[in-house]
Protein backbone atom coordinates (compact mmCIF):
# COMPACT_ATOMS: atom_id res chain seq x y z
CA UNK A 1 0.00 0.00 0.00
CA UNK A 2 1.11 3.17 -0.85
CA UNK A 3 -0.48 5.11 2.33
CA UNK A 4 -0.19 4.03 5.71
CA UNK A 5 -3.52 2.02 6.82
CA UNK A 6 -4.63 2.02 10.79
CA UNK A 7 -5.72 -1.37 11.79
CA UNK A 8 -6.87 -2.45 15.25
CA UNK A 9 -4.96 -5.36 16.31
CA UNK A 10 -6.53 -7.64 19.01
CA UNK A 11 -3.83 -10.40 20.66
CA UNK A 12 -4.96 -13.86 20.94
CA UNK A 13 -3.24 -16.61 22.62
CA UNK A 14 -2.22 -19.27 19.76
CA UNK A 15 -1.51 -22.85 20.49
CA UNK A 16 0.47 -24.47 18.17
CA UNK A 17 -1.09 -28.22 17.48
CA UNK A 18 1.76 -30.93 19.29
CA UNK A 19 -0.16 -34.21 18.99
CA UNK A 20 -1.68 -35.36 15.75
CA UNK A 21 -3.27 -39.09 15.86
CA UNK A 22 -5.39 -41.49 13.50
CA UNK A 23 -6.57 -45.17 13.39
CA UNK A 24 -3.98 -47.39 11.48
CA UNK A 25 -6.85 -49.89 11.01
CA UNK A 26 -9.77 -51.06 13.46
CA UNK A 27 -7.77 -51.88 16.62
CA UNK A 28 -4.02 -49.61 16.21
CA UNK A 29 -4.30 -45.96 17.17
CA UNK A 30 -1.26 -43.68 16.02
CA UNK A 31 -0.61 -40.71 18.22
CA UNK A 32 2.69 -38.39 17.31
CA UNK A 33 3.94 -36.23 20.07
CA UNK A 34 6.13 -33.59 18.39
CA UNK A 35 7.28 -31.67 21.57
CA UNK A 36 6.09 -31.33 24.90
CA UNK A 37 4.94 -27.81 25.34
CA UNK A 38 2.31 -26.70 28.14
CA UNK A 39 -0.76 -27.42 25.74
CA UNK A 40 0.43 -30.96 25.06
CA UNK A 41 -0.87 -32.77 27.92
CA UNK A 42 -4.94 -31.44 26.89
CA UNK A 43 -3.99 -32.03 23.25
CA UNK A 44 -2.67 -35.99 24.07
CA UNK A 45 -5.58 -36.47 26.16
CA UNK A 46 -8.36 -35.39 23.54
CA UNK A 47 -6.67 -37.52 21.12
CA UNK A 48 -6.47 -41.10 23.35
CA UNK A 49 -10.04 -40.30 24.51
CA UNK A 50 -11.36 -39.84 20.05
CA UNK A 51 -9.43 -43.20 19.52
CA UNK A 52 -10.77 -44.89 22.19
CA UNK A 53 -14.15 -43.88 20.61
CA UNK A 54 -13.09 -44.85 17.00
CA UNK A 55 -12.11 -48.34 18.53
CA UNK A 56 -8.46 -48.21 19.80
CA UNK A 57 -7.29 -51.21 21.54
CA UNK A 58 -3.39 -51.24 21.03
CA UNK A 59 -1.12 -47.44 19.88
CA UNK A 60 1.55 -46.57 18.57
CA UNK A 61 3.17 -43.12 20.50
CA UNK A 62 5.70 -41.68 17.71
CA UNK A 63 8.13 -39.49 19.25
CA UNK A 64 10.85 -39.76 16.47
CA UNK A 65 12.34 -36.45 16.07
CA UNK A 66 10.75 -34.68 19.29
CA UNK A 67 13.82 -32.61 20.92
CA UNK A 68 11.74 -32.74 24.26
CA UNK A 69 10.38 -29.80 25.84
CA UNK A 70 8.44 -29.48 29.28
CA UNK A 71 8.97 -32.15 32.05
CA UNK A 72 6.26 -31.40 34.07
CA UNK A 73 3.92 -32.27 30.77
CA UNK A 74 5.35 -35.27 29.98
CA UNK A 75 5.33 -36.50 33.54
CA UNK A 76 1.53 -35.54 33.53
CA UNK A 77 1.19 -37.75 29.84
CA UNK A 78 3.17 -40.65 31.66
CA UNK A 79 0.81 -40.85 34.42
CA UNK A 80 -2.02 -41.12 32.04
CA UNK A 81 -0.49 -43.65 30.56
CA UNK A 82 1.49 -45.59 33.24
CA UNK A 83 0.05 -47.87 36.39
CA UNK A 84 1.57 -46.56 39.88
CA UNK A 85 5.15 -46.02 40.45
CA UNK A 86 8.24 -44.03 40.04
CA UNK A 87 7.93 -42.55 36.61
CA UNK A 88 11.22 -40.68 36.37
CA UNK A 89 13.98 -39.03 39.64
CA UNK A 90 16.25 -36.45 39.31
CA UNK A 91 19.28 -36.06 41.40
CA UNK A 92 21.55 -32.94 42.63
CA UNK A 93 25.07 -32.27 43.11
CA UNK A 94 24.24 -33.19 46.60
CA UNK A 95 22.45 -36.22 46.37
CA UNK A 96 18.70 -34.89 46.72
CA UNK A 97 16.19 -36.89 44.89
CA UNK A 98 13.17 -35.81 43.76
CA UNK A 99 10.50 -38.28 42.23
CA UNK A 100 7.60 -37.92 40.43
CA UNK A 101 4.78 -40.63 40.52
CA UNK A 102 2.06 -42.28 39.03
CA UNK A 103 -1.19 -43.09 39.96
CA UNK A 104 -3.18 -46.67 39.40
CA UNK A 105 -5.08 -45.99 36.49
CA UNK A 106 -2.87 -46.49 33.36
CA UNK A 107 -3.95 -47.02 29.30
CA UNK A 108 -3.59 -50.49 29.93
CA UNK A 109 -3.14 -51.61 26.68
CA UNK A 110 -0.70 -52.81 24.24
CA UNK A 111 2.08 -50.24 22.70
CA UNK A 112 5.21 -49.62 20.94
CA UNK A 113 6.82 -46.03 21.07
CA UNK A 114 8.89 -45.07 17.93
CA UNK A 115 12.06 -43.26 18.69
CA UNK A 116 15.15 -42.15 16.49
CA UNK A 117 18.57 -40.21 16.81
CA UNK A 118 16.94 -36.99 17.23
CA UNK A 119 14.64 -38.22 19.95
CA UNK A 120 15.97 -35.97 23.12
CA UNK A 121 15.43 -34.84 27.00
CA UNK A 122 11.30 -35.26 27.97
CA UNK A 123 11.05 -38.11 24.61
CA UNK A 124 13.85 -39.99 26.37
CA UNK A 125 11.82 -39.85 29.70
CA UNK A 126 8.67 -40.86 27.77
CA UNK A 127 10.22 -43.81 25.90
CA UNK A 128 12.20 -44.63 29.38
CA UNK A 129 9.85 -45.21 31.66
CA UNK A 130 7.20 -47.18 29.22
CA UNK A 131 10.60 -49.60 28.87
CA UNK A 132 11.08 -49.60 32.51
CA UNK A 133 7.43 -50.58 33.05
CA UNK A 134 7.50 -52.76 30.41
CA UNK A 135 4.36 -51.35 29.58
CA UNK A 136 5.61 -51.35 25.50
CA UNK A 137 8.21 -52.29 22.85
CA UNK A 138 10.25 -49.10 21.95
CA UNK A 139 11.56 -49.46 18.26
CA UNK A 140 13.92 -47.53 16.14
CA UNK A 141 17.31 -46.77 16.57
CA UNK A 142 19.42 -45.17 19.86
CA UNK A 143 18.08 -42.09 20.94
CA UNK A 144 20.04 -38.33 21.92
CA UNK A 145 20.93 -39.27 24.69
CA UNK A 146 19.95 -35.66 27.25
CA UNK A 147 19.71 -37.03 30.62
CA UNK A 148 20.24 -33.82 32.55
CA UNK A 149 18.05 -30.53 33.73
CA UNK A 150 18.92 -27.19 32.88
CA UNK A 151 17.63 -23.67 34.49
CA UNK A 152 18.10 -20.44 32.71
CA UNK A 153 19.44 -17.23 34.67
CA UNK A 154 18.26 -14.03 33.29
CA UNK A 155 21.24 -11.77 33.63
CA UNK A 156 20.88 -7.97 34.16
CA UNK A 157 22.41 -6.74 30.55
CA UNK A 158 19.85 -9.04 28.76
CA UNK A 159 21.66 -12.04 28.45
CA UNK A 160 21.31 -15.56 30.88
CA UNK A 161 23.18 -18.43 31.84
CA UNK A 162 22.48 -21.90 31.42
CA UNK A 163 23.36 -23.65 34.06
CA UNK A 164 22.98 -27.78 34.74
CA UNK A 165 21.16 -28.07 37.83
CA UNK A 166 20.02 -31.82 38.08
CA UNK A 167 20.23 -35.48 36.02
CA UNK A 168 17.47 -37.22 35.55
CA UNK A 169 17.37 -40.83 35.93
CA UNK A 170 14.55 -43.89 34.48
CA UNK A 171 12.13 -45.82 37.19
CA UNK A 172 15.10 -48.39 36.71
CA UNK A 173 17.84 -46.09 37.96
CA UNK A 174 19.62 -45.52 34.22
CA UNK A 175 20.90 -41.69 33.49
CA UNK A 176 21.23 -41.92 30.05
CA UNK A 177 23.37 -38.90 29.28
CA UNK A 178 25.45 -39.51 26.34
CA UNK A 179 24.30 -42.81 26.09
CA UNK A 180 20.63 -42.69 25.15
CA UNK A 181 17.53 -45.02 25.43
CA UNK A 182 18.52 -48.82 23.54
CA UNK A 183 15.39 -49.86 21.39
CA UNK A 184 14.20 -53.07 22.67
CA UNK A 185 13.72 -53.70 18.66
CA UNK A 186 16.49 -51.88 16.40
CA UNK A 187 14.54 -50.65 12.99
CA UNK A 188 16.93 -47.98 10.78
CA UNK A 189 15.13 -45.86 8.16
CA UNK A 190 17.07 -45.01 5.19
CA UNK A 191 17.15 -41.20 4.34
CA UNK A 192 15.79 -41.98 1.16
CA UNK A 193 13.09 -44.90 2.00
CA UNK A 194 9.93 -43.70 1.12
CA UNK A 195 8.34 -46.16 2.72
CA UNK A 196 8.15 -45.64 7.07
CA UNK A 197 9.90 -48.94 7.64
CA UNK A 198 9.63 -48.13 11.10
CA UNK A 199 6.14 -47.83 11.78
CA UNK A 200 5.44 -50.60 9.13
CA UNK A 201 7.44 -52.95 11.97
CA UNK A 202 5.45 -51.27 14.81
CA UNK A 203 2.24 -52.30 13.18
CA UNK A 204 3.50 -55.77 12.58
CA UNK A 205 4.77 -56.20 16.51
CA UNK A 206 1.06 -54.72 17.56
CA UNK A 207 -0.85 -57.59 15.34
Amino acid sequence: EKKYIDLMITRDEVKVPTVESKMLNKEIGYIQITEFDEVTGEQFTKAVNQLKKQGMKKVVFDVRDNPGGSYATVCDILDEILPAGTLVYTKDKYGKEERQESDPESLNMPMVVLQNEDSASASEIFAGAIQDFKAGKIMGTQSFGKGIVQQIIPLGDGSAVKLTVEKYYTPSGKNIHGKGITPDIKVEQGEDEKKDLQLEKAIEELK
